[in-house]
């Protein structure tokens, strides 16, 4: 839990914020932390009351390494033992915090799967996650986290993008190849959030990108956001994946032949394309790259060989009247024909 804090260490003054708060002691976001073995004067002031304690710094995270463990810089302090009556009432403070915060905390009805390969991220993100209410399930790899997710259904995952054996975004690709697990709200995390790394992860399917350093607080308001909207039907994901592992044709062929409804969403580069079925039938298609009626989209759209595709369920903006009348297997002859056409000239 968050708290503002005053640490006083050789006649110096520092504001900050409380990260993890604990009857033993407490983690603060400080940069430049102070270093190892500081004793220093802790204060807080809940409800307007001043409390103080003695501490002493026991481990320190700078700039580089709390980012590679995605938190913030600071120092963990543990609260020496109590000698003085304003000892007691700080501690007594501290208790009083803790117990109201896990009066708040709801019980646990929200399954994650965390995956992460640095075990010290794990170990807050679990600790925090299920103080907040969640049923947590980790993962140091990308095979553990798919594993985590097909033997029980989570509500929502949080992964990391680089991990070893399949990194985060082959977990992304093979959650959307299960229909239980497509529908599955992801986040991704990552210490590189460019705006490449960031347009991958949600082509694959991430609803959502969360860059490192972060705070606990962060992950669990947006965990469980994201878990209350994976649970709604309407717009429930019903497969996705690539257009090099699974072509446009055979895709509206099989949607086809399973007479699917629902809204395709295709990407590529920066274009987007959107095409609706109803019993397996294509009744409009539009398109970013091609401003054109849903036959010459449908027609511009089958020479796309590389991109993100998603099928998602649920009532869409269809028109009244359908914008085609020829089948997907006559649209496929169609366009071949016309390829054919093309070569030839």
């Amino acid at each position: 839990m968050s708290l503002p804090v005053e640490l006083i260490a050789g006649g110096k003054k520092f504001r900050a914020i409380t990260q993890d708060l604990s009857p033993l002691g407490m983690f603060v976001r400080l940069s430049p932390p102070l270093s190892v073995g500081t004793e220093v004067q802790i204060v807080i002031s809940p409800n307007g009351q001043r409390l103080l304690t003695s501490g002493v710094v026991t481990h320190a995270l700078g700039e580089v390494e709390a980012s590679t463990i995605g938190r913030f810089p600071g120092v963990g302090i543990v609260f020496r033992e109590p000698v003085r009556a304003s000892d007691e009432l700080f501690g007594d403070a501290v208790k009083r915090l803790l117990e109201a915060h896990a009066a708040s905390i709801p019980v646990a009805d929200i399954r994650i799967v965390v995956a992460d390969p640095q075990t010290r991220v794990l170990e807050r993100l679990s600790t925090a996650l299920d103080n907040a209410g969640f049923s947590v399930a980790t993962a140091t790899n990308g095979m553990e986290a798919i594993g985590a997710c097909l033997s029980r259904t989570p509500d929502v995952v949080l992964v990391e993008r680089d991990m070893p054996v399949v990194d985060g975004l082959h977990v992304l690709q093979e959650m959307g190849r299960h229909a239980e697990l497509a529908n599955v709200p992801v986040m991704m995390m990552s210490a590189d959030a460019t705006d490449l790394v960031r347009l991958q992860a949600f082509q694959l399917g991430a609803m959502d990108f969360i860059p490192k350093p972060f705070t606990v607080l962060e992950v669990i308001l947006r965990a469980r956001r994201w878990a209350r909207a994976g649970q709604r039907d309407v717009g429930r994901i019903l497969l996705r994946g690539t257009l090099a592992e699974l072509g446009l044709p055979s895709l509206l062929t099989m949607f086809e032949q399973e007479r699917k409804s629902g809204q395709l969403s295709v990407t590529r580069d920066h274009f987007v394309a959107w095409i609706d079925l109803v019993d397996g039938r294509i009744v409009r298609a539009r398109s970013s790259e091609v401003d054109a009626d849903s036959h010459s989209v449908i027609m511009s759209l089958l020479d796309w060989h590389n991109g993100y595709f998603e099928l998602s369920a649920g009532n869409h903006d269809r028109p009244p009247k359908p914008d085609l009348e020829a089948t997907v297997t006559h649209l496929l002859l169609e366009h071949a024909r016309l390829r054919d056409e093309a070569q030839r000239t």
